[in-house]
């Protein structure tokens, strides 16, 4: 692991080992507490002085030799039993307001020392209370006194719980908040909860501060989060070797940014068609920032994930800086191709980091800008780009390029100006594959939407847990898998096979055909070129039908040599052949001094301003926001039309 502030430091090779003792403590049930008690060797434990103040006379205690005592760690909340022994006060309260809560009632405190606490019930006529002490030399509390009859009214037993604070309701829900894939516990789904599991009426400040401190609970502050990162990066660096993570801290020891690489990523990309996806999201937690992602596709057409970064916001530094990470942790390769929209700081920085490399734009950007910047174009604005931007010869390409003409005359112009190189496929020539958009990167931004709601700690572990499931997943399921090709590009070889049968194949020589198909529309097939006159051949490095029917017609031949290895069962299973080794739990960490010893504060500059922040960007103009649930006109039942429906409808009262 890198860290890059006045200095730069590899930590890469530190190794250290893990080694201690433990004391187990042993456990038992509240029920078989009291027969423990009974049956163990007497010792005279002296009352504290404060026990003399109570009104009540206190039953006779047992005489017990403490040594050989067994201390109770699960208390269930619907017991409590008499000289029950907690590990503290703390633990002794939080079973006392879970068991009033569980019972339905309240109480309130008679007395709270370092050495008492005494409760009894809020009704001034009821005599339920409870009494404990402190032993003497340790932390722990004893319950010497418990009187179990409420004679209280109901009335003391509704409304609001006084006993039902913020951080016993965090510590009912800090369970729901261990699963990043979902959206955090709302507050509102907390009061709902509560309501329905435990009978308890609470204002929505109480439930937002609940679920601010059981997230706080599960994974530190936000603030805190910031400091995990070096021994976060460190772990990471150590269960993975040969990973790039590096993190950058700027003056006042501030957070700048982090990037992570581990290594089965990068020995992915080897595997993978030369085509880098990058993009990047926006993060939704107490801190402003940016999720920076680079992807690539493997054989299946699955998201292969290479590196990620969080930074301050999408500028132009943060973009090279990235970038740069990025060309440094992957070997370039000649006929390397890059995937974006059209954000300023990508360009510069593309063009910077590598200068040698195409780079070419999202379509699906594209068309959403087109639809926004020629409003009033007709619906079939949409379908006639696609034809355009996935024409396979010039000619082809020109066409469709004059119905965009047809709706408006200054689409062209807007086009060209862009580049034609940066969006047609036949164009932008055989380096971009079949890669169109950069819907893979966006599919991982799908993907963490809920984790970038939490802190940046546990984003970055939801990445490697997911990344980690991902790998072992589809190893697996590369390994089952036979046939040559991939599991998709065999099924779209077979469909090509299956059209091909109707094409008349007319041989030059060995390796040059004259392919005729059902239209009459003849094609020049070059086995030696591995090209078609179609386009497709050569574009997406996989064979057209054209190429199919030819090689059908000689015996001997294969398609599967004809096709990129990219597009291999044998490329796929390599692409996931890494493990992904999990880095354990923070509690067992052994952290060097000079990794702990980093200071990185969050970056304080971009605190959210008041008020509730937004989640979810603005879609754009012609982007799918989800289906619509449409009404029935005539009789007002969603799932139908005027002209289906069928309906009885009422009659009007006259």
């Amino acid at each position: 692991m890198q860290f890059y502030k006045d200095s730069e430091f590899d930590l890469g090779d530190a190794q250290h080992t893990v080694s201690g003792t433990s004391n187990p403590i042993s456990c038992t049930s509240d029920i078989d507490m009291i027969e423990t008690m009974n049956n163990a060797s007497t010792s005279d434990l002296e009352d504290s002085d404060s026990l003399s103040d109570s009104p009540l006379p206190l039953s006779p205690q047992p005489q017990y030799n403490f040594h050989n005592v067994e201390i109770i760690t699960h208390h269930h909340p619907t017991c409590i039993v008499l000289h029950a022994i907690y590990l503290n006060k703390r633990e002794l309260k939080y079973h006392l307001q879970m068991y009033a809560i569980t019972n339905g009632f309240q109480y309130r405190t008679l007395t709270s020392r370092k050495i008492c606490l005494h409760v009894i019930c809020v009704a001034k006529n009821c005599k339920w209370s409870v009494r404990a002490v402190k032993l003497d030399g340790v932390e722990m509390f004893q319950i010497r006194r418990f009187d179990p009859v409420h004679v209280c009214s109901i009335d003391f037993r509704q409304g609001k719980h006084r006993q039902a604070t913020s951080s016993v309701i965090a510590k009912l829900v800090a369970h729901k908040f261990l699963d990043a894939s979902t959206v955090p516990y709302k507050p509102k789904q907390i009061r709902a909860d509560m309501s329905m599991e435990y009978g308890i009426s609470m204002s929505y400040k109480k439930s937002w501060k609940a679920r601010k401190q059981a997230m706080e609970m599960q994974f530190g502050s936000d603030a805190d989060s910031y400091q995990m990162l070096p021994s976060i990066g460190y772990m990471l660096d150590k269960t993975n070797p040969e990973s790039k993570i590096t993190l950058t801290i700027g003056d006042g020891d501030v957070f700048e940014y982090f990037f992570i690489s581990l290594s089965p990523w990068i020995n992915a990309w080897q595997h993978c068609r030369p085509v880098l996806i990058v993009d990047g999201s926006f993060l939704k937690a107490y801190y402003k920032g940016t999720l920076l992602t680079a992807c690539a596709q493997d054989a299946n057409n699955q998201i292969v994930p290479i590196a990620f970064a969080i930074c301050d916001s999408e500028s132009k530094a943060s973009w090279h800086w990235f970038l740069s990470k990025v060309s440094a942790c992957i070997q370039y390769r000649d006929d390397m191709y890059i995937i974006s929209d059209r954000h300023k700081g990508i360009l510069s920085a593309a063009r910077k980091v590598f200068p040698h490399a195409s780079h070419g734009f999202c379509v699906e950007h594209l068309r959403r800008n087109m639809i926004s910047k020629f409003r009033g174009s007709s619906k079939d604005l949409g379908w006639k780009f696609r034809a355009a931007y996935m024409a396979s010869t010039v000619k082809e390409y020109e066409q469709y390029l004059s119905l965009l003409d047809a709706e408006d005359v200054r689409m062209r112009a807007w086009l060209e100006k862009i580049g034609g190189q940066k969006w047609a496929k036949c164009l932008a020539g055989p380096s971009r594959f079949n890669v169109m958009t950069s819907n893979c990167a966006e599919s991982l931004n799908s993907v963490n939407v809920c984790a970038r709601e939490y802190c940046v700690s546990k984003l970055i572990d939801f990445l490697r847990e997911r990344m980690q499931e991902w790998f072992t997943e589809r190893r697996e399921k590369a390994e089952s898998t036979h046939t040559i090709l991939s599991e998709k590009n065999e099924k779209v070889l077979v469909a090509l096979q299956l059209e091909s049968r109707c094409m008349k194949v007319k041989p030059s020589c060995a390796y040059e055909f004259e392919v005729i198909d059902r239209k009459c529309r003849c094609f020049v097939v070059n086995l030696n070129s591995k090209s078609c006159s179609c386009g497709q051949f050569q574009l997406d490095h996989f064979v057209c039908v054209h190429a199919v029917a030819a090689i059908g017609s000689r015996p001997g031949l294969s398609c599967y040599n004809y096709i990129s290895p990219y597009y291999t069962c044998d490329m796929l299973l390599a692409t996931w052949s890494g493990i992904m080794h999990p880095i354990g739990d923070s509690e067992d960490w052994v952290i060097p001094s000079h990794i702990s010893s980093v200071r990185c504060k969050p970056p304080s500059c971009l605190k959210r301003p008041p008020g509730r922040p937004k989640k979810s960007r603005i879609p754009s103009i012609g982007e799918y926001r989800g289906s619509k649930h449409r009404k029935c006109s005539r009789c007002n039942v969603v799932g139908h039309n005027k002209k289906t429906c069928s309906n009885a409808i009422p009659m009007a009262k006259n």
